[in-house]
């Protein structure tokens, strides 16, 4: 037995992972709730199919973390530990990042798209760096029975981040307690120090020793392995699509935002619309929690099978209960599905694939961070496939019919996963 698998799990490191995880989400969140809105009242009339587009390149980064894995697997600093400078590296980067975006003279309207597209790509080159690291100590230290439930409440509390990025800095915004620029600084700075805690996490002094090539090639020479990415891949096809357009569509439902064929537009200058749109992602996030640990715990205690079953089940319905032609304040209320939907879907993903991570152990990081490049290649799939059918059709409802389809692919390439890869009662039996 290696030190590796001696080390204590302390209580206190979930929450160390929790506070990493939710400025994850606080970092995307202000992308998906204050920089349309930013952008709208920017330039003025803002084409919906360029914020899809935006969003696909600024989620390059996240398709590379298998380098980033390396990397974080292979070298460190003996006395730091093989994770933490590279989390407190990369993470403080981007906080670093977000402080420039605040300054005055950083943004105008004819720079504006650019200068958030270029920033975004490196701002979240150092999120996904940082996430791959941590997603590595994780493994490292986390016993099989957990890993669901850990992971589950991971995610939980990132999409918590999008719920503080939502309603709690669009007021801060409209109250005139801060402008965006200012808003942009404070994120920076409390982004860097959230990275500073994992200090306190215990790493193992010693791992098993990666080797590259050798424990590469052993990631692309098997079935299972090749089962787990395309799992992996379709998984996250509507991940991010769900929670960008259905606070769009229900906005435009409410009449706060104008739309003309794929042209989005603010019929007022009124900033109340930062908090609507922050409220709304605020019931959807909260949908992401719950749905979150109700799949970690199920993955966990009874099966991750029957875990994956339900994620799919409650995607299609909560997507088709979208298209119906109802009100905006019941849509309003099925919009959390969509977020129990979504949240359920990645902590079953998680309690998944973190499984079969651990029959890697030299290099867990990096096949977990392989595992989560094909499902972040699969979200960008996702959102380049919706900027084109928006752009064809104009019509949201034609893409919420395309997610609830599509996003069914991954029930299919689950079904070929073999049982003892992935459930943690059945390797022990």
């Amino acid at each position: 037995m290696t030190e590796l698998e001696q080390v204590e799990f302390k209580s206190y490191y979930i929450a160390i992972f929790n506070v990493n995880y939710l400025f994850q989400g606080i970092n995307q969140s202000l992308f998906a709730v204050i920089i349309p809105i930013y952008l709208i009242q920017f330039i003025g009339v803002l084409d919906a199919s360029k914020l899809a587009f935006m969003g696909s390149i600024i989620g390059l980064p996240w398709i590379f973390k298998i380098f980033y894995g390396i990397l974080g697997d292979k070298f460190g600093l003996k006395k730091i530990g093989r994770r933490r400078p590279w989390i407190i590296g990369m993470v403080s980067f981007s906080g670093l990042l977000w402080m420039i975006l605040g300054l005055n003279n950083t943004i105008n309207s004819e720079n504006a798209i650019s200068v958030f597209t270029i920033m975004g790509l490196l701002i979240f080159l150092g999120v996904a760096w940082g996430d791959t690291i941590i997603d590595g100590l994780m493994l490292d230290i986390t016993p099989k029975e957990k890993l669901g439930r850990v992971s589950g409440f991971n995610w939980g509390l990132r999409s918590v981040g999008a719920v503080a990025g939502g309603p709690l800095f669009a007021l801060l915004v409209v109250t005139g307690v801060l402008n965006v620029p200012m808003l942009f600084i404070l994120i920076g700075i409390l982004t860097i120090l959230c990275s500073f805690l994992t200090v306190l996490i215990k790493e193992p002094k010693s791992y098993p020793e990666a080797k590259i090539g050798k424990h590469l090639k052993e990631m692309f020479n098997n079935k299972r392995d090749w089962k787990a990415y395309g799992f992996s891949l379709f998984a996250a096809l509507i991940d991010s699509v769900g929670v960008l357009f259905v606070s769009i569509f229900i906005l435009i439902q409410m009449g706060l935002l104008s739309s003309s064929g794929t042209s989005l537009s603010l019929p007022s200058d009124d900033l109340e619309i930062y908090l609507v749109n922050g409220y709304l992602t605020m019931i959807i996030a909260i949908g992401v929690v719950i749905g979150a640990i109700l799949g970690g715990q199920i993955a966990d205690r009874i099966t991750r099978k029957i875990s994956v079953y339900l994620a799919y089940i409650i995607t299609t319905i909560a997507l088709f209960l979208m298209m119906a032609p109802l009100e905006w304040h019941i849509l309003l209320i099925f919009s959390s599905f969509v977020g129990i939907a979504i949240g359920w879907r990645h902590s079953s993903y998680a309690a998944v694939v973190t499984e079969i991570s651990k029959q890697h152990p030299e290099m867990s990081s990096t096949y977990y961070s392989m595992c989560n490049a094909f499902a972040n290649l699969g979200s960008i799939v996702g959102m380049s496939l919706t900027g084109i059918i928006l752009t064809a059709t104009a019509s949201y409802l034609i893409v919420f019919l395309f997610l609830a389809i599509g996003g069914n692919i991954g029930l299919l390439a689950f079904l070929m996963i073999k049982r003892e890869d992935y459930e943690h009662k059945a390797i022990k039996e």
